[in-house]
C-alpha cells in the first residue's frame, strides 16, 4: 500500500471507533497494549474513541480509566433536556471529564490526538487536531437526536461516526503501523423495544457502511467478541466489555506475524 511519506513521523497510531458503552472494550485493549509496552505516537477516536482516546492521551492509564467510570449510572453523565435539537443533554460528562482529564487543550496532551465528529451546517466529517479538548469530545459522542449537538465556533457538531466511525484515514499517513479498535459490529436483532434503542440501532446500521474502508486501512484490527448484545447507553456491563477486549487484544498481539510487525518480544 503506498504511503504519502516514506518516513512517517509516528511508529503506531490507535484508532478507536464509536460504540457508546461498548468503549469499555477500548480500556481493555489498552490495558493489553501497557502489558506488552506498545506505546501509540499518536491516537485518533470517535464518540466512545474520543472519550477513551483523550483519558489515554492525557497520560492516564487503563485502570484510573476504568476507575472513572466506576460506581456511575448513564444520569450521571447525560440527564433529559427541552431542548428542540436533542433528547439529552451531556452536561455531567463534560463536569466529570473536565476534572479527570485535567487537560483544557488538546496542544497539552502528552499524546497527539485527533479527535472526529460532524459538522452538522456543511454536512462534512471535521478533525480536531487543536482547541479546547472537552468540547470537541462532547461533539463526537453527540448521537444526532439524542444529544443535542455542540457549538463550536458557529458551527453544530454530532457524533463522528455519521461519516467516520473508525477513524483510520485522519492518522494513516502520519504512521508506519495502525491499529484499529472496532467496537461497534451490527448483528440481528429479534425485537427494538423502546425509542432510545430504535435510535440506537438505526444509527448503527448508518454507519456500517463507512467502517469498511477504514478497517481496511489498518494493519491490525482488534474486534472484541460478543459485545453487539450489549447497548451502548449501559454502563452495567462495563467490566464484561472491558474483559472482552483485553482478551481479544491478548489474542490478536500475540500473532506472529502481529508481533514482528509491532515489536513485541
Amino acid at each position: 500500500m503506498e504511503r504519502q511519506s516514506p518516513h512517517p513521523p509516528y511508529r503506531i497510531g490507535l484508532a478507536l471507533s464509536g460504540g457508546g458503552a461498548r468503549g469499555f472494550a477500548h480500556i481493555g485493549v489498552y490495558k493489553a497494549m501497557e502489558e506488552l509496552g506498545i506505546c501509540p505516537g499518536i491516537i485518533s477516536g470517535t464518540s466512545a474513541g474520543s472519550i477513551t482516546g483523550a483519558m489515554f492521551a492525557s497520560g492516564r492509564t487503563a485502570e484510573e480509566a476504568m476507575t472513572f467510570f466506576k460506581e456511575k449510572k448513564l444520569l450521571d453523565f447525560a440527564r433529559p433536556t427541552m431542548s428542540r435539537t436533542g433528547l439529552m443533554n451531556m452536561n455531567g460528562l463534560e463536569r466529570h471529564l473536565a476534572e479527570f482529564i485535567e487537560v483544557k487543550r488538546m496542544e497539552e496532551l502528552r499524546i497527539p490526538l485527533v479527535i472526529t465528529a460532524t459538522n452538522l451546517n456543511l454536512g462534512i466529517p471535521a478533525h480536531f487536531k487543536e482547541g479546547e479538548l472537552i468540547p470537541r469530545i462532547i461533539a463526537s459522542c453527540s448521537v444526532p437526536i439524542v444529544f443535542s449537538p455542540m457549538t463550536i465556533d458557529g458551527f453544530q457538531y454530532v457524533d463522528g461516526g455519521v461519516f467516520m466511525n473508525l477513524p483510520v484515514r485522519p492518522i494513516r499517513d502520519l504512521c508506519e503501523v495502525v491499529i484499529g479498535v472496532h467496537i461497534d459490529p451490527v448483528e440481528p436483532n429479534s425485537h427494538v423495544k423502546n425509542m432510545l434503542q430504535m435510535a440506537e440501532r438505526s444509527f448503527h446500521m448508518g454507519i456500517l457502511s463507512n467502517m469498511n474502508e477504514d478497517t481496511r486501512l489498518c494493519d491490525v484490527v482488534v474486534m472484541p467478541k460478543h459485545i453487539s448484545q450489549y447497548n451502548m447507553f449501559d454502563l452495567s456491563n462495563m467490566d464484561i466489555l472491558y474483559e472482552e477486549g483485553y482478551k481479544q487484544a491478548l489474542t490478536v498481539f500475540s500473532r506472529p506475524k502481529v508481533k514482528a510487525l509491532l515489536g513485541i518480544q
